[in-house]
């Protein structure tokens, strides 16, 4: 694909197969993190697979660089156009809550009816704070994801959520040169409030889940929906994005070099790695985006098995926790597979295995019997053309 030819994403496109993939990779990784565990010290071979996947949880600042580019994208093609709010938030109520909202009413109100309360350790209190997601504000106050573990990977949720209540309001009354000023803000807010924290708290689950401190990977997003808009913007950042990326790459592996290992929790990590993660994956994000179809990076990406996975990305996200919290809890832990098979590497192997394959099938009737379903009714709300305003942003749009 030559530079001239570089298309900008916008609202009323079909999804690129290669953010598709993208969105694939992000949720692996996030499954690798939490399926590849073992306690203890084992081989060559097993300490590498666990530092590698031990890092799998930056899956979620990709899906966050994701979410900033395509939100803001959405919004900035809709902007000045009648039905601007109502469509927006229709239609991502339409995508988010129905799974969650289920997942929420199995928790709290079927299973305590078959399950001892004791298995669930759900306490009493929590459940306000995740229905109106703010489960991140909660496991921050409590500083641990003790009290709901459950529903512990709600938190982004809540932060994606909370960005989604709020950013519309900004594309809305700020030109998309104060729009960019104000996201270069964000990343250097984010930057100084887990700082701050840091120096003063200590409170490092507040600084991992916290929306002011994961604004970084949000705003960078924002920044490349913002820039691939202008004239041989793409073109521009395509340039810069290799430069970019070497450079995030290098500050990621000096903090896993002199730290050890390259864990969200480690307020190290936290400070100067997450922005060098959002910058970073700004970068791929970029570079993933002017790929020509026929390039190794366009042809992995638009892959079906990656396809696919960037597909049921949110059921595998939603439904992949309890699957193995529940592994686990009845005695089927990768200890467990290590005892059976002798190996280590081999317990490894095998729960993960078992825990993407019911992940997986948990996914797929998720997708078959709530969200697809859900998903049609996008059709009643599309998205507005801009051009047409004139009118109460919060009205709806005219009908003939």
């Amino acid at each position: 694909m030559t530079p001239e030819r570089l298309r900008v994403p916008s609202s009323g496109d079909k999804h690129l197969p290669t953010l598709d993939g993208l969105r694939g990779v992000a949720v692996l990784l996030v499954l690798a993190f939490h399926f590849a565990h073992l306690d203890g010290q084992g081989g060559r071979v097993e300490r590498v697979l666990l530092g590698v996947t031990g890092a799998g949880w930056s899956g979620v600042d990709l899906f966050f660089v994701l979410s900033g580019f395509l939100i803001t994208g959405i919004l900035l093609d809709a902007k000045g156009a009648p039905g601007y709010f109502r469509s927006f938030y229709l239609r991502r109520a339409l995508r988010i809550f129905p799974l969650y909202y289920a997942y929420l009413a199995v928790l709290f109100v079927a299973l305590p009816w078959v399950v001892p309360a004791s298995v669930l350790d759900v306490k009493p209190g929590t459940q306000g704070w995740l229905w109106s997601y703010a489960g991140n504000v909660l496991y921050a106050r409590e500083r641990g994801f003790a009290v709901s573990p459950y529903a512990a990977h709600f938190w982004s949720l809540a932060v994606e959520e909370q960005f989604y209540l709020a950013w519309p309001f900004l594309v809305w009354v700020l030109s998309p040169r104060r729009l960019a000023v104000m996201s270069l803000a964000l990343v250097a807010l984010a930057f100084g409030v887990r700082f701050g924290i840091h120096h003063t708290s200590w409170n490092a689950t507040a600084a991992y889940v916290l929306t002011p401190c994961r604004a970084d990977a949000l705003a960078a997003g924002a920044l490349v929906a913002l820039a691939v808009r202008e004239p041989g913007g793409l073109v521009r950042l395509r340039a810069l994005a290799p430069w970019v990326l070497a450079g995030a790459a290098l500050a990621i592996a000096a903090i896993w070099f002199a730290r050890g290992a390259f864990f969200g929790g480690d307020p190290v990590v936290q400070v100067w790695g997450f922005s060098a993660l959002a910058l970073g994956y700004g970068a791929v994000l970029v570079l993933v985006l002017s790929a020509s179809a026929g390039s190794l990076l366009g042809r992995s990406l638009a892959s079906r098995p990656l396809r696919a996975a960037g597909r049921y990305s949110y059921g595998l996200y939603v439904l992949h926790y309890p699957v193995f919290l529940a592994l686990e809890a009845v005695g089927l832990g990768a200890p467990t597979f290590a005892r059976w098979s002798g190996s280590r590497l081999g317990g490894i192997l095998a729960f993960a295995g078992l825990a993407a394959a019911l992940s997986l099938a948990a996914a797929l009737l998720s997708w078959t019997l709530v969200e697809a379903r859900f998903l049609k009714l996008k059709g009643l709300v599309p998205y507005p053309l801009a051009g047409a305003s004139g009118r109460d942003p919060l009205a709806p749009p005219a009908t003939t």
